[in-house]
């Protein structure tokens, strides 16, 4: 299934790709920590999402652990 990013908060976007899943959002930091070394604190990995202040590379991670890729694709 794809997914475009639209006009939505990213905290949005990554709770539905994540709910996809059959993971909630501490499920997912809890694996985030295993596999990238990922903070274990919530509130700051929740407050990064709500404040759209995560960095390219740590998407990059979320979406990887989550089995996703990202795609860059020309508009025509």
């Amino acid at each position: 299934m794809d997914y475009k990013y639209e006009d939505i908060p990213l905290l949005d976007f990554i709770k539905t790709l994540t709910i996809y899943r059959g993971l909630t959002l501490r499920k997912l930091l809890k694996k985030l920590h295993e596999e990238k070394g990922f903070s274990n604190s919530y509130a700051g990995f929740y407050n990064k999402l709500k404040n759209q202040t995560l960095k390219f590379s740590e998407i990059n991670d979320i979406t990887n652990t989550l089995g996703y890729e990202i795609i860059f694709r020309d508009i025509k």
